[in-house]
């Protein structure tokens, strides 16, 4: 008994031994040339694509692997020779006890070197669109019909991960002449069952046209069903910008659509524009200090909805939603600011460098810019507007942009206890860049807007304004140096804070100038009437009139707006027929009001001395002091 036992237990042991000595010299026996070739047409008609394998081998221990040692996928007609996809080492483990029952258990999955070549031609195609469509050969129908009826399929049980090491992908935009690169792309995938969260970590560094490389990681929890691929929790780390949030990636019959939120804590922007590469100093160096974004987003081939969306900037608050149309190019948005002060924002001016040479632009074509070239249709809501030293509230604008022209109709906006209405229209992809403007103004404080355009706030009181302006530049001095047109303004009551024009009317000292006309008062006026042209930056005042309690005031001058600068002429007109000119003239800050003595007694028609020579001799001798 002893001995049978003895004999069975050698012979099961060479069983094993020649079993064993048998797989491990299995794949040295094995030629796969012909496997090779399978594998490749296979995939071939499934793609539609030309598919090469260098080299295939197999392992059987300490677990059962297939090795492909160099791979191509062929390009789409049309896109070049460069192959769309190529990989330098594949390697597939899988448990071999499992086989058997047809059930497919991978241990883990590596690809090494790969490189994917993605591009989109001028007309929008792309060279993967066309990778499932392919239809497979009446030959290769019937086999896998054939396989199908022979015995079941193999069934992906578990796997217990992907790697990806040293991944290049680059995308050719020939529709936007851009260029993307994803690089030192290495991506891990954690177990894999159908049904069941798996942790997917990735790292790459992205460039692209104009930006240094940028690195960015990914980590999330994947769980794949057949209704499409859900992200959650997700995390997106930008430099020092991090973002949570969620990700759904639906496939259907239409194609490929995704959802989901994105939440990004407060952090500072100013260490993310230099990993962009991008060196902007702002005028205020107290400016982007912190901003943070919360908002929902949904994308498909036809738009990208990014609604609804809150976004912070230091302390301006922005909500709303915008969508930006694939096919024709548009972005609609309706936005809601609590209240923006943008001035500060704009670049700092730059230093000038004698090595520095300027850009030369052909004229009538300004620099191309893609935020001027862009079709936009926006909607736009702030509470409060301060720019150029104005402060608006309530602003309503319907911007609509397109090829570097725009249009804000209408615009509307409280302004200084008044209203604003009133359309902009700008050329900015001509050179300089041209503007025009056409408003109505109603009870406005006319103080509040000369103090804040720095120009003469002697005048107080609501003004009612129609203005028509037309010039060029987008910088204040470039404005003010070229507006041109013309204005028309009324007041129906009002203060023109700086002399006393009735003083001057009432006491014929003051006419002589023994008197200095009371500064710190002012004189209150009523039905005021106006209106200028503008030429180049100068407002030419031609009709000027006002009513006091002593006399009737009309003037002509002119306006110099760059510098700010005032000369002007008054007429007080007295009951009795005569005229006191007042010359006003100076910076604004230091407008200086004089009786012109010269014009009075030059202006002999005017004022009638001819005819009341004697009586005006008197006055004008008490005045002097003349015994």
């Amino acid at each position: 008994m002893k001995k049978r036992t003895r004999i069975l237990a050698i012979t099961a042991s060479v069983i094993v031994v020649l079993f064993a000595a048998g797989v491990a010299l299995l794949p040295a026996l094995m030629t796969l040339d012909g496997v090779k070739g399978q594998i490749a047409e296979t995939l071939s008609q499934a793609t539609g694509r030309s598919v090469r394998i260098h080299r295939l081998s197999l392992s059987v221990f300490p677990w059962f692997g297939i090795r492909l040692d160099g791979a191509t996928l062929g390009n789409a007609r049309g896109f070049g020779s460069v192959p769309l996809a190529r990989v330098d080492d594949v390697r597939i483990e899988v448990r071999i006890i499992p086989l058997l029952n047809r059930h497919i258990v991978l241990r883990r999955v590596i690809l090494t070197g790969l490189r994917l070549n993605l591009q989109e031609n001028a007309a929008g195609l792309t060279n993967w669109a066309t990778l499932t469509r392919a239809k497979p050969t009446p030959r290769a129908a019937a086999a896998a019909k054939a396989e199908a009826h022979e015995a079941p399929a193999f069934v992906l049980a578990s796997a217990a991960g992907l790697t990806v090491r040293r991944a290049f992908i680059r995308y050719d935009n020939a529709r936007t002449h851009s260029r993307d690169t994803l690089s030192d792309l290495a991506l891990r995938l954690g177990v894999v069952v159908p049904g069941r969260p798996v942790a997917i970590s990735l790292h790459a560094l992205l460039k692209t046209a104009g930006h240094p490389p940028l690195p960015f990681r990914l980590a999330a929890q994947a769980t794949y069903k057949a209704s499409g691929l859900t992200l959650a929790p997700l995390r997106l780390q930008v430099a020092n910008l991090v973002a949570h949030g969620r990700l759904h990636v639906l496939h259907a019959t239409a194609g490929i659509s995704a959802s989901g939120r994105l939440i990004v804590p407060p952090f500072a922007p100013r260490p993310l524009l230099a990993a962009l590469g991008l060196h902007y100093t702002p005028r205020d160096p107290h400016v982007l200090q912190q901003s943070s974004a919360d908002l929902s987003f949904h994308w498909d081939p036809s738009a990208l909805t990014l609604a609804p969306l809150r976004l912070t900037l230091d302390k301006t608050t922005i909500t709303g939603g915008i969508t930006r149309i694939a096919r024709p190019l548009l972005y609609r948005a309706r936005l809601a600011i609590d209240h923006l002060r943008p001035m500060p924002y704009l670049p700092a001016p730059a230093s000038t460098s004698p090595a520095a040479s300027p850009v030369r632009t052909p004229a009538g074509r300004a620099p191309p810019s893609t935020i001027t070239s862009t079709p936009l249709v926006a909607t736009i809501f702030c509470g409060r507007l301060h720019v150029h030293g104005l402060v608006a509230t309530n602003l309503h604008a319907h911007i609509r942009s397109s090829a570097g022209h725009v249009v804000v109709k209408p615009l509307t906006m409280a302004l200084y206890q008044g209203r604003f209405a009133g359309t902009i229209k700008a050329a900015l992809a001509s050179h300089p860049r041209a503007w025009r403007v056409n408003a109505l103004i109603q009870n406005v404080q006319a103080s509040a807007v000369l103090r804040a355009l720095h120009l003469f706030p002697e005048f107080s009181g609501a003004v009612d304004a129609d203005l028509h302006l037309h010039g060029s530049g987008t910088k204040l001095p470039a404005i003010e140096r070229s507006a041109s047109g013309r204005l028309t303004a009324s007041m129906p009551k009002g203060t023109l804070r700086g002399i006393d024009l009735d003083f001057i009317a009432k006491d014929p000292k003051a006419v002589a100038g023994a008197h200095k006309a009371r500064a710190n008062q002012g004189t209150a006026f009523s039905n005021l009437h106006a209106s200028a042209t503008v030429s180049h930056g100068v407002v030419h005042m031609g009709a000027l009139a006002l009513h006091t309690t002593r006399a009737v005031i009309h003037g002509h001058g002119r306006v110099t707006l760059a510098t700010k600068s005032i000369n002007y002429l008054l007429d007080v007109a007295l009951p009795s027929g005569f005229v006191i000119p007042v010359r006003v003239h100076g910076p604004a800050g230091h407008i200086r009001f004089n009786v012109s003595l010269n014009r009075l007694f030059s202006d002999s028609t005017h004022n009638g001395l001819g005819k009341t020579l004697n009586t005006l001799g008197g006055v004008l001798k008490h005045a002097l002091g003349i015994p």
